[in-house]
């Protein structure tokens, strides 16, 4: 039998009906944290407070924040002190010890508190919430390179005057130079540059698109053929260019009904199984088509596709929601496999998967465009290598 009083170490708050005042009774704040030197005025916690809150200790509890990964701690290094890079948008892994990141607006202050966590994190004047879109920009360090210690090893200062909004960054895979493509969705340009980013060799923009002024054009993924054409998607239009960037058609179809666009985020161009897939963000689907761009079907209810990848093992499709914060896989017929992910701003979890992508060790590297920041993460331990909610490697295309 369980006695409930002094004698097992509950304190006494006084006899029934006694008032006992705030100087008799410490707060619920003061009484969890009274050896701690960190908290926020409303009992919340840091994540200085919960080391590693999303593992579990010696297989018990934690919470599962990141799926079947693991974070890896302080990668990559800051830069310079104060600031983050602003709005990470892509990321390219050429090698386990050459990871490109592209981030929206170089650098941005960074966040004023180390709070990550409970209902203050929203109230606080010098909130973390507060995006680059409020805080201070820096327009440096648009495309960094890290080792797989994080370190930074190469930075294109000489080419950020040419940047506004850097979006995405993109090698084909058919190309023997192995190109480095910018897309710069502020421009509206698609800059070619060699492989170490010293030379612009090419540039593909509205002027050279011919764009129609009422539909402007921008490309948020590029899908390459064998022989060098690509096509880009973006806002409400597929066009196809030669390998020399030259505009060979425009597929340009706004609305919501079958086959329309608002919003393009993705493209797969799944040649083993003729079909070219998009993530439609702007009316929360992804949709198939065959390869002479007929539409076959919806996969709905997708909040906001904004990472679209392949597996190329099986042609499983994995999506970043970056409404959600979740990663979805999904099969041949666009049946969920699986899901995971937490939102939020602590350590593990996300706020606007913008881009994935994973190297040879199978180290899942992540940009999020709200929690400003890139994250890497390897494959737990106690994680069975089948798991179906780690992302194989990815369709180079």
């Amino acid at each position: 039998m369980l006695t409930l009083g002094k004698e097992v170490g509950f304190e006494t708050l006084g006899e029934p009906g006694q008032v006992v005042t705030p100087e008799k009774r410490p707060s619920k704040s003061d009484r969890m944290y009274a050896n701690t030197e960190l908290k926020d005025g409303g009992g919340h916690l840091s994540p200085h407070m919960l080391p590693q809150p999303y593992l579990p200790v010696n297989g018990k509890g934690g919470e599962d924040l990141s799926g079947p990964y693991e974070l890896v701690e302080g990668w990559p290094a800051q830069i310079t002190e104060g600031w983050r890079l602003g709005g990470c948008a892509g990321v390219h892994v050429v090698s386990p010890d050459r990871v490109i990141v592209a981030s929206h607006y170089g650098l941005v202050r960074d966040f004023g508190t180390p709070l990550v966590w409970g209902r203050n994190v929203f109230q606080m004047d010098e909130s973390p919430m507060r995006t680059h879109a409020h805080r201070e920009k820096n327009p440096e360090n648009f495309v960094t390179t890290y080792d797989r210690e994080g370190t930074l090893i190469d930075s294109w200062r000489s080419q950020d005057h040419l940047f506004g909004k850097v979006n995405r960054i993109f090698i084909d895979p058919g190309d023997p130079d192995q190109h480095v493509w910018i897309a710069d969705s502020q421009k509206q340009t698609l800059f070619k540059f060699t492989n170490d980013g010293s030379e612009l060799v090419m540039r593909v923009g509205e002027v050279e698109a011919r764009s129609i002024p009422d539909h402007p054009w921008k490309a948020q993924d590029i899908g390459w053929l064998p022989n060098g054409d690509f096509y880009t998607a973006g806002l409400a239009r597929i066009d196809r260019f030669n390998k020399d960037g030259e505009l060979q058609a425009s597929l340009l179809r706004p609305g919501t009904g079958p086959g329309e666009f608002s919003d393009l985020h993705g493209l797969i161009l799944d040649g083993d199984r003729g079909r070219i897939i998009v993530s439609d963000r702007g009316n929360s689907r992804i949709q198939v088509f065959d390869e002479d761009w007929n539409h076959v079907e919806d996969w709905p209810n997708i909040y906001a596709p904004y990472a679209l990848r392949m597996q190329r093992a099986d042609g499983h499709v994995w999506v970043g929601d970056g409404f959600t914060s979740k990663f979805l896989r999904y099969d041949l017929d666009g049946r969920q496999v699986a899901s995971w992910g937490q939102w939020g701003i602590a350590p593990g979890t996300f706020w606007g998967p913008h881009w994935i992508d994973v190297d040879d060790e199978g180290c899942l590297y992540v940009t999020e465009v709200y929690a400003e920041r890139v994250q890497k993460f390897r494959p737990r331990s106690d994680v069975s290598p089948d798991d179906p909610r780690l992302i194989g490697p990815l369709h180079r295309y």
